[in-house]
């Protein structure tokens, strides 16, 4: 996750993702670019540093349901890797 989010900083750049959000129809495109930037980037260094794991892997979680059944719908390739993440998370989260 904190790849995905330095780089939607840094290259892609907040207008760049404004338009991947209002391409997908999401409501009020320039705060949601500015929450998922972040989110991405918080979450991503809180799960390197395994902080919470439990509890710090849920909006990561979401980030990818969403991605993966709205931008990635139809490629699967991206879908099943989109889910094999979802599964890690899970997995690192809850491992006894």
């Amino acid at each position: 996750m904190f790849v995905p989010g330095i780089l939607k900083l840094f290259i892609n750049g907040h207008s760049g993702v404004t338009g991947m959000l209002s391409g997908i129809g999401f409501p009020i495109v320039g705060f949601f670019a500015w929450i998922l930037i972040f989110s991405e980037i918080v979450f991503g260094v809180a799960i390197m540093v395994n902080w919470r794991l439990r509890y710090t892997v849920i909006p990561p979680i979401i980030i990818l349901l969403i991605a993966t059944f709205t931008v990635h719908l139809g490629n699967y390739s991206s879908m099943l890797l989109h889910l094999v993440a979802i599964t890690n998370y899970l997995l690192i989260a809850y491992k006894k």
